[in-house]
C-alpha cells in the first residue's frame, strides 16, 4: 500500500494548479519563493483502530495540506479548493477542518490550510 501522504500528493499533482507539491518538508529553494504556488502534505493522524481477535482492523490516516499560493496566481482559489476537497472525497478523504485564509501582510500571499483523514479498512 502506498504512504497516503503520497496518495494525496499524487492527487493534488493531477490538478495542476500547483507548481510544485511537496512531502513532509519544502525544499530550501523555495522556502522564500512567494510567485510560485507551492503544497505541503504532511501526516498528521496515523491511528490503529477497531481490534477484533487480538488483531486491529482499520487504520485511520490524516494529512494536512498547506497551500501557499503564488502571489500571481491567477486562478479563482475558492474553485481551486472546492475541486480539491471534492476531488480528495471522491477518494474517500474527508474534510476534517478547512482553516481561514491567511494573506501576509509583507508579500502579499494567501496561504491556506486543510485537514483530511480516510479510514482503511485492512485486509487479513
Amino acid at each position: 500500500m502506498i504512504l497516503p501522504i503520497f496518495e494525496v500528493q499524487e492527487l493534488i499533482e493531477a490538478m495542476s494548479f500547483a507548481d510544485v507539491v511537496f512531502v513532509t518538508s519544502i525544499d530550501e529553494e523555495y522556502l522564500e519563493n512567494v510567485t510560485s504556488t507551492v503544497v505541503l502534505v504532511t501526516e498528521t493522524v496515523n491511528d490503529l483502530d477497531k481490534r477484533a481477535n487480538n488483531r486491529f482492523r482499520n487504520m485511520n490516516y490524516g494529512v494536512e495540506v498547506q497551500i501557499f499560493y503564488g502571489i500571481n496566481f491567477t486562478k479563482p482559489i475558492l474553485d481551486t479548493e472546492i475541486s480539491l476537497a471534492r476531488l480528495l472525497e471522491k477518494n474517500d478523504w474527508q474534510t476534517t477542518q478547512s482553516k481561514s485564509h491567511t494573506n501576509d501582510p509583507k508579500t502579499n500571499q494567501v496561504t491556506k490550510v486543510f485537514y483530511f483523514e480516510k479510514n482503511y479498512i485492512l485486509e487479513d
